[in-house]
């Protein structure tokens, strides 16, 4: 039996296991908002290789009209909120099981950090011998940001996910509490950012991904009324509107270069984003549940739900390969960005990354899902303290500093400071999820 024909039987067998409690469009939705994530910023990324070298443009940037176009490809926080559907799932099987807050999450991290470490693992060492090939720094720079960026997902969904249980006990004891709670916080924060105190905007990341898997948590609760889910939608699209005209927030729900952004931190705008689009998504609920039913369909939800991740980590490197061997070699006309040209080539380039992307998928979305059955069985203490301190060293590694057998990849700033091409952020996402796997192998006590 070939490969292929092993795959489909294990596609076919887990969408015939599916539970019939289970909540589909959850599973739907995170497929479907990664794809959306995915192809805006193959879109998006306006790069050409001339004479002079790579230079990397936002489009946002360049035609100011595209801005509109990411209140439909910002869908982050749908992620968001299917990930607190499905966090307050497992968290309730947890309990049912009596399982331990520290196994539920050695559990639910899993899939998030494995796959991203050995993109870590991978690229820098890439990266260290390109370096030592002599590949010019300033390329690898640019590589080193493009694969680095969807690492950023992983430091702020792991510290979410760890607060679960807390979380939903917060929604049992105060409701709807929480969701005001921290739409207030969020408003207050950028406050104080509008009146110059703009460090206090980075616990927006808190405050604002907090509230998206919060709404997760009311999407589990039961489907809205379609009057109540219309009412959600054009009250948060309401104020959206509002926001970004008599209240100054940015068009663009992406950051723009050189601008004011609603993402990084994130603002009160991506607040209302995010209501508008969960309420869209309940006015829909009813018959994307019903489309989902069909067999075939399922299946191929099934089927790329088993590989999200590893196409979220992973998409950004197809855009770099893509640079690398479509741009400089020709391959590839490279007309304006922005002109009618460009965007006639746009369907093409989308596909050649997609094709680049296939063989990473088939490499390591593998990782996602193996080991799922060995992990749900009981280890022996010694093995379980044994991993737990090889998690715990690597956390300590990657948040401690630089190995010292990395190569000193990057360039000096205009202003003297070391940029490093090994992001910031892979360590710091490695480590931080790195350190809460070994808390949850440590035994943490049930919350």
């Amino acid at each position: 039996m070939s490969g292929r024909t092993r795959e489909r039987v294990t596609v076919d067998e887990m969408a015939a296991a599916t539970p019939p409690e289970r909540d589909r469009v959850v599973d739907f939705v995170r497929v479907a908002a990664v794809g959306v994530v995915v192809v805006g910023h193959w879109l998006l990324a306006a790069v050409t290789w001339d004479a002079e070298g790579l230079t990397g443009h936002n489009l946002l940037g360049l035609v100011d009209w595209t801005q509109w176009l990411t209140w439909a490809f910002q869908v982050m926080p749908l992620v968001f909120v299917a990930g607190g559907a499905a966090n307050a799932a497992s968290w309730a099987s947890a309990r049912r099981r009596q399982q331990p807050y520290g196994a539920w999450l050695q559990g639910r991290l899993r899939r998030l950090v494995r796959p991203a470490a050995v993109l870590v693992a991978v690229w820098t060492a890439g990266l260290a011998g390109a370096h030592a090939t002599g590949v010019d720094d300033e390329v690898l720079v640019a590589a080193a940001r493009l694969i680095a960026m969807p690492l950023w997902f992983l430091a702020v969904y792991v510290p979410v996910v760890a607060v679960t249980p807390l979380a939903l006990g917060a929604r049992r004891r105060w409701g709807a509490g929480p969701l005001v709670a921290l739409a207030g916080l969020t408003a207050l924060t950028d406050l104080a950012v509008g009146h110059g105190h703009a460090w206090v905007g980075w616990s927006g990341y808190a405050w604002v991904w907090l509230l998206a898997h919060e709404l997760g948590f009311r999407w589990r609760d039961g489907r809205l009324p379609a009057g109540r889910s219309a009412a959600v939608a054009l009250g948060g699209a309401a104020a959206l509107v509002t926001l970004t005209t008599a209240g100054g927030y940015p068009v663009s729900m992406v950051g723009v270069p050189g601008e004011r952004t609603n993402t990084s931190p994130p603002s009160l705008a991506l607040v209302a984003l995010a209501v508008t689009h969960f309420g869209v998504l309940s006015l829909l609920r009813p018959l994307l549940d019903s489309w989902l039913q069909r067999p075939r369909v399922w299946r191929r939800v099934v089927a790329a739900n088993a590989m999200v991740m590893t196409a979220y980590l992973w998409h950004m490197s197809a855009l770099a390969l893509g640079v690398i061997v479509l741009l400089p070699t020709g391959l590839f006309p490279q007309p304006t960005p922005g002109s009618a040209t460009w965007w006639g080539w746009r369907p093409a380039w989308i596909a050649a990354l997609a094709v680049l992307l296939v063989p990473l998928l088939a490499a390591f979305s593998r990782l996602e899902t193996s080991r799922a059955g060995r992990a749900r069985q009981p280890e022996a203490g010694a093995a379980q303290a044994r991993r737990a301190g090889l998690a715990g060293q690597a956390g300590r590694a990657a948040t401690t500093g630089r190995p010292s057998w990395l190569p000193r990849l990057g360039r000096r700033s205009p202003g003297g400071a070391w940029v490093p091409a090994t992001p910031v952020a892979a360590g710091a996402a490695a480590g931080l999820s790195a350190l809460l796997i070994h808390l949850s192998l440590a035994g943490l006590p049930v919350l």
